[in-house]
């Protein structure tokens, strides 16, 4: 599995290994692939999911824009690739990372996010958390088209 670090770790892209052995590998997150389709295990056995979504990206058009101060969110690239705009809320500082399919990211509170997609595709969107509409942040990052400010 390759990772690529962001915020002293605290946004993490993970881009899962394409392997063809359900067992005997060296980490638990993986795309398995058979002659009958792709699997994709997407939790380390680590948290509890208590939240899951599906998220559809159509090309151009922004998704998120928002933040979150308690719940921590996994975003999965199933097809398609977007750029995951994001920024730290306490300093301002802002990154562009390009996720493909196969790509897990995972990002801490306290971080705007906006998903641009360069093509349409989607994804699945988990989280240790409940959903909690209270702890939801708008955040612009990115204008959708069309709109002013």
């Amino acid at each position: 599995m390759n990772r690529k670090s962001f915020f002293d770790g605290r946004v993490e892209v993970r881009t899962l290994a394409l392997v063809d052995q359900p067992a005997n590998r060296p980490d638990v997150q993986a795309r398995l692939v058979s002659p009958t389709g792709e699997l994709a295990v997407l939790s380390d056995g680590e948290i509890v999911i208590q939240h899951l979504g599906y998220v559809e990206f159509r090309q151009g058009l922004p998704r998120g824009n928002h933040f979150h101060k308690l719940r921590h969110e996994y975003f999965y690239m199933i097809a398609g690739e977007t750029e995951l705009h994001i920024e730290e809320i306490s300093t301002g500082r802002t990154e562009r990372i390009l996720l493909r399919a196969g790509d897990l990211a995972i990002i801490y509170p306290g971080f705007a996010h906006t998903f641009l997609p360069v093509t349409s595709g989607h994804g699945l969107e988990f989280a240790a958390e409940p959903f909690d509409a209270t702890d939801v942040y708008r955040h612009e990052l990115v204008r959708a088209p069309g709109t002013s400010g």
